[in-house]
This record gives C-alpha cells, structure tokens and sequence, in this order.
C-alpha cells in the first residue's frame, strides 16, 4: 500500500481523510499548511498528497508550485481538495502547477477512494508548472476569494451584531406577548425575509395561543393568523423534533410547501422551533427572502439560534410574570394578614378596655346596688317603723276616747307615708333615667331652663327664687331627659344654698379654648362639700349632709345617669362653705337653623 501525505489547516478535515485511508492499508502522514507538507515530503517522501488550496502561511497552489520547482525533492502526486464553489478556477491554476486530479467538497468516500488509486496508478511524472501568467491568475484568485471573504465576515458582523441588539431588546421585553411579536419582525430584519409567521403557546394561568404576524398589510396578517392558529402537522413536528428545516417551491403554491391557501404565494420558506431547555414553545417561519435567493444553511443555522434564544427568553419573561403574579399576591395577602392582626390587635385592646370599663361599672353598680340595699332599708325602715308606731298608739287614744292624740299621731303617719312615697319615686325616676330610650332633637338649653326654674317657683310659690340664668346654646339631646337634668340641679343649688345669707344660683355654659361640646355649669354658694367627697356625689341615696337636708339621695344619680345616656360627662366642684358647681355635656352644638 501507499504511503500519503493529508494537508489541510483544519484538524478535522485531516482527521476524516485519514480515518478513510487507513482502513484500506494506506500509510498517512499529516500537515497544517504548504510549509509543514514541503518538509514532509523531503522527510517521508509520500506516494501521493491530498492538498487543501485556501491554508494560512503557504496555500496549496505555492506548495505545489514550490515541489515543482525544486527537482531535489520527490514527486509524487497531487490531489487538489477544495470547496465547491472554486472549483472552476482551481481546475485552471492546478493545471498551471502542474496537478492532474481535483476533488471538491463534499465529496463521497468511494470517489475520494477511486481518485486516490487513479492517482497512484499513474505511470508517467507529473507535467511541470506552467511558465507565465500563473503568478497573476493566483493573485487574481486569492483577491477575489479574499474580497468573498470579506463580505461574508461583513455579512456575518451585520447579523451577529442585528442578533446581538435584538437579544438585548427581548431580554428586556417583559410582556411576554409583545415580545413574541418582536421576535416575529426581528427575525424578518434579521434574515431579509418578506414576512414571519411565528405561532407560540402562552402561560397565563393555564395555556393558551398567540400567533404574530410580520411584514403583511394588517388584513392579510388577520387572514394569516387565523390559518395559522389552526394545527399544520409538519410544523408542529419539526417543532416537536427541535429541528429546523427548509423549503422551496418555484410555483410558489403555499399548499404544496404544506401551508394553507391563506398564507398566500410562497416560494421559500424556511421554519425553526421556538424552544427552552425545558419545553417547546411553537415555532417561527419565514417566508421568501427579499433578494430574491433560496435560503441557505446559513440562513438556517441562525433562525435556529434566535428562534432558540427567544425561546429561553420568552420563558424567563413567563416566569417572571407567574413569580411576580405570585408575589403580588403574596405582597397583598401580607398586608390583608397584617391589617386582619392589627384590627385584632385594636379589638383586643378595646375588648380589654371595654371590659375593664365594664367591670369597673360593674364594681360601681354592685357598690351602688349595695349603698341602695342599705341605704333603702334604712330609708324606708325610717318612716314605716314611725308609720307603724304612730298607728299603734294612735289606735290605743282611739280607744280610750283620747281622739286629739290620735289625730297627731295620725298626721304624723301621713308625714312619715309622704317620705315613703318622695323614696319611691325617687327610685322610679332613677330607673327611667337608666332605661329610658333616647328621643333626640333641637334642644333650646336657655328655654328649657327657664322652663325648670318655672317648675320649681310652681312648688315654692311664696318666694322668688334667686336663680340667673345666662344665654345658653341650642343642642342635640333628649328635651325631656334633659328637663329633668336642670330640675335636679337647679333643685339641689336652690336647697344647698337655703341657708346662706343671700341665696344665689346661677346657669350658664362655657366652650373650651381648643373648640368642642359646650360644658354648662350650675353654681351656687351654699354649703359646699369636701372636695375629696366629689366621687361620691353621683353615687344613689349618697347625702353627704345626712338630714340636714331633705331628699332622697337619687337626685345626682339620675342626672348622671341622663348626662352617661348621652355620651357625655358630668362632676362637680366645691369647698366646704364655699358653694358648689356642678358642670356637664351632652354633645355638640345643633347646626343653626336654615
């Protein structure tokens, strides 16, 4: 067998040379370019050499030329090995360098193989190189595959950097739908295509379709989605498969490359699936490029990248659209969760000053309701024990004739019954004061007092009662309750003040400096009290002044009771022997009239 010398400056075009040689008993060396192979051949002195033409440092046009020329070295046969579309000019230059045999990529094994042994066979040496015009055809084909090469690096840097700007515009797309449309019209600029059809599933919540248009007047992108919408098998398997594919019909019946009649004439298409590591999303088509070409292995491999790109992309934006949805719903469940504990929190503290308020009313009632038991045993022991014995012996006169006795005893039964009675209704008005439901409405506080007061000089009709009266305020209240209210301590100033010198009460009001509920007041100069003893004032059957003065001891407690009914606030000052003022609100003024 042979021996054979690969020369090519890319390692795995040398490596399936090889791996075809060896097999059929062929010896093979390798090189990287015409440099590396002279030396070989003065080295190993090879039967043949299968020589690339485009290599860095020396081309296989100078290396053969170069063994030609120097009749020191050995040679063996030359097999031009080069890509197809220069083979028109290397079939001129290798016979100017005096090559026989050309083979163009891609190449079957078996004509590589029959080359190889056509080449071996042969008897005769080699033709010399031709003499003239070599040297200028060479550099004509090196300019003009340079000049190709410089406008597909130019090609390939104005797509790298269009794919390289429409990332970065998808990757900052946050609507996933917007972003699939850009894809659509990116891949269009992209490749130079007529128009896009990009068809795609959704994820919102649960999935759904959405298909974009590029590059069609608004009324052929509906009639195009619409039929796109529908299932196309073979798209939905080259999809399915992850693979891209390309095809072409000069007709330009879309229904013969597979596509609905909707889709319009179409004599080229090329489709690549839109897909994540995880999942396939749809795929993207292109239709027909503007310049009039058949798309190219190129064309394919970088719809493919973008389509792929856009895919993870598109699935990001999914993901953050579901993680932000979720988040935001989390964001608004904390905050109803926060709100829910701060309302219970608030209504724990007002429950717990609710029933802190309420025991201490309760504490208040339970001390009141024990005054009242001992207050009204005492109260009613009183006269119905003097009623009971004022009877007996009014009974003993009666029977012995003593009749004037009798009838003292009986006004003193009388007297000791009227108490009773004064007691009793006390205790009733004290129970209606509690009871009672509120009737509110404009309450003309100046004439219902003049009303009070008209009342009481009713029961003392032989004085004239020292009472003034200043300009009070119209409110919102009870007219009633509050009637009741101004008796009561109208009443109380004019009994407390009896004894002073030169009786005086007086009714007026007040309105704080900060704005609020009018607080009116009645004053008098009687008697007074401990200051300590205010608490004490509003408590049922509480008399400070024990028989001093006549009453029941429920006069305040009813007052308090109408003032609490109200949501308002009663107390009292005083000094002994410096009269008292009872102060109290009901709440705000009444708006005026009109």
């Amino acid at each position: 067998m042979a021996r054979i010398l690969v020369v090519d400056d890319r390692p795995v075009n040398r490596a399936m040379l090889v791996s075809l040689l060896r097999p059929v008993g062929h010896a093979t060396a390798e090189a990287g370019d015409g440099v590396e192979a002279l030396a070989q051949v003065a080295a190993w002195r090879p039967d043949l050499v299968i020589c690339d033409l485009l290599m860095p440092t020396m081309d296989g046009y100078e290396f053969a030329r170069s063994l030609r020329a120097d009749p020191a070295l050995p040679q063996p046969e030359i097999v031009f090995f080069t890509a197809t579309f220069v083979a028109d000019e290397a079939r001129t230059l290798a016979a100017a360098c005096g090559v026989r045999w050309l083979l163009t990529k891609p190449c079957e094994p078996e004509e590589i193989l029959r080359t190889v042994n056509e080449a071996l066979a042969r008897a005769e040496a080699p033709p010399p190189p031709a003499g003239t015009g070599f040297d200028r055809e060479h550099l004509r084909f090196l300019t003009d595959r340079l000049s190709d090469k410089v406008g597909e690096l130019e090609q390939a840097n104005r797509r790298l950097s269009a794919l390289t700007e429409l990332n970065l515009q998808l990757a900052s797309e946050r609507d996933p739908l917007r972003l699939l449309d850009t894809v659509a019209q990116g891949a269009c600029a992209l490749l130079g295509a007529r128009w896009a059809v990009l068809r795609a599933r959704t994820r919102n919540g649960e999935d759904g379709l959405h298909v974009a248009v590029a590059g069609r007047p608004p009324d052929e992108a509906a009639r195009v989605a619409e039929a796109a919408a529908a299932e196309l098998p073979w798209l939905e398997q080259a999809a399915a498969e992850r693979r891209p594919q390309r095809r072409g019909d000069p007709s330009g019946d879309p229904q013969a490359l597979g596509l609905p009649a909707a889709f319009g004439p179409v004599h080229g298409l090329l489709v690549a699936p839109v897909v994540s590591l995880e999942r396939c999303w749809g795929w993207l088509l292109l239709a027909d490029r503007a310049d009039g070409a058949p798309f190219d292995a190129d064309d394919e491999r970088l719809l493919a990248i973008h389509a792929a790109q856009a895919g993870r992309i598109y699935e990001n934006g999914s993901l953050y659209r579901q993680i932000k949805h979720t988040a935001d719903r989390l964001q608004v469940e904390i905050e109803e969760r926060a709100r829910a504990a701060r309302l219970l929190h608030e209504a724990n503290e007002g429950l717990e000053q609710r029933v802190r308020a309420r025991t201490a009313e309760l504490h208040e009632v339970i001390a009141g309701l024990e005054s009242f038991n001992r207050n009204v045993s005492h109260d009613l022991r009183g006269p119905l024990g003097g009623i009971a014995g004022a009877a007996r012996l009014a009974r003993e006169h009666a029977r012995a004739g003593r009749l004037d006795q009798a009838a003292r005893f009986l006004d003193a039964i009388a007297t000791q019954a009227e108490l009773s009675t004064r007691l009793v209704e006390g205790l009733l008005a004290l129970a209606r004061a509690t009871n009672a439901e509120l009737q509110r409405g404009p309450v003309d506080m100046q004439a219902l007092a003049i009303e009070a007061l008209g009342w009481l000089q009713e029961a003392e009709p032989a004085r004239t009662l020292p009472v003034e009266i200043g300009p009070l305020p119209v409110i919102d209240a009870d007219p009633l309750l509050v009637r009741q209210v101004l008796v009561n301590l109208i009443g109380n100033a004019l009994k407390f003040s009896s004894q002073a010198a030169q009786p005086r009460v007086e009714v007026g009001v007040a309105w704080p400096d900060g704005g609020g509920d009018p607080v009116f007041h009645v004053r008098d100069n009687g008697v007074g009290f401990e200051p300590e003893a205010a608490g004490q004032l509003f408590r049922p059957f509480q008399r400070l002044h024990g028989a001093r003065f006549p009453g029941s001891g429920v006069g305040l407690s009813i007052v308090r009771r109408i003032v609490d009914h109200h949501g308002g606030r009663v107390w009292a000052e005083g000094a002994p022997g410096a009269g008292a003022c009872v102060f109290f609100s009901l709440g705000p003024a009444a708006p005026p009239a009109g």
